[in-house]
């Protein structure tokens, strides 16, 4: 079985104001406004591999990722589990679950130290109805999200498992100051598996093929992207079955 992760694009730190979704949320609304809603919000440094919140645990507080990495997991009733995406500083997780009052619905795991942002539900929701504002910001909030979701999922939902591979490694890429090249630091191949849905095995395997094609180089718990060009060349010769340009 197979699922297609989804992505976020990286994004500021939310307290910057410059992340689209957290900032989403605080348009328009004034600077006493935006400081009553930070005054509701404690901050939290936690160690990587953390536990945020577990999927079916109650949707009690807004949690807002600050900085670092987040992954989001789901674990299927027979056991098997799958990551929907690896998120980073700004995003809102467990946002539409808080809305309606549901279990969680993933499980959200640092990947690294992260900084969070938690505020009670019950805080949130004297937001919604005490700020002007706030709540039509969480309405076009979710939309986005969800706009977002059916963007990202749908095309790599019709991909092969290269495409999704190569796909993915392009998206968690990020500059390294200790190297010219985008990396990829803090992932196994048993997460990257999940993100594609195949065997871990599987994943060794394709990414000592790309390694063969001197798109990446790895060491240890870190992949670099040795010709980010010809990666984004291989994902779009794959998805459209033409030859990758040599």
């Amino acid at each position: 079985m197979s699922r297609a992760a989804i992505i976020a694009a990286p994004v500021a730190m939310a307290e910057n104001g410059l992340s689209p979704k957290w900032s989403l949320a605080l348009s328009g609304l004034s600077a006493a406004q935006r400081n009553d809603i930070r005054k509701r919000m404690r901050t939290q440094i936690l160690p990587p591999r953390s536990i945020l919140f577990r999927q079916g645990a109650p949707s009690d507080t807004l949690v807002v990722l600050e900085d670092g990495r987040v992954r989001l997991l789901q674990t299927q009733r027979n056991g098997e589990q799958f990551a929907f995406g690896v998120f980073v500083g700004g995003t809102v997780l467990g946002l539409a679950a808080l809305v309606l009052d549901r279990p969680r619905i993933l499980t959200a795991e640092a990947i690294d130290q992260v900084v969070i942002s938690v505020m009670p539900r019950s805080d949130f929701v004297a937001c919604t109805r005490n700020v002007p504002g706030f709540l039509d910001n969480i309405t076009r909030l979710l939309a986005l999200l969800s706009v977002e979701s059916i963007e990202r999922s749908g095309p790599l939902a019709l991909d092969d498992a290269w495409v999704r591979l190569g796909s993915i490694l392009v998206s968690l890429a990020r500059n390294d100051s200790r190297n010219s090249c985008p990396t990829i630091s803090g992932l196994t191949q048993e997460d990257l598996a999940k993100m594609v849905g195949v065997s871990r095995a599987w994943v060794g395997a394709a990414l000592a093929e790309f390694e063969r094609l001197s798109l990446i180089s790895k060491r240890r718990s870190r992949i670099t992207i040795e010709q980010p060009d010809r990666l984004a060349d291989f994902v779009a010769a794959s998805r459209n079955r033409s030859p990758l340009r040599r």
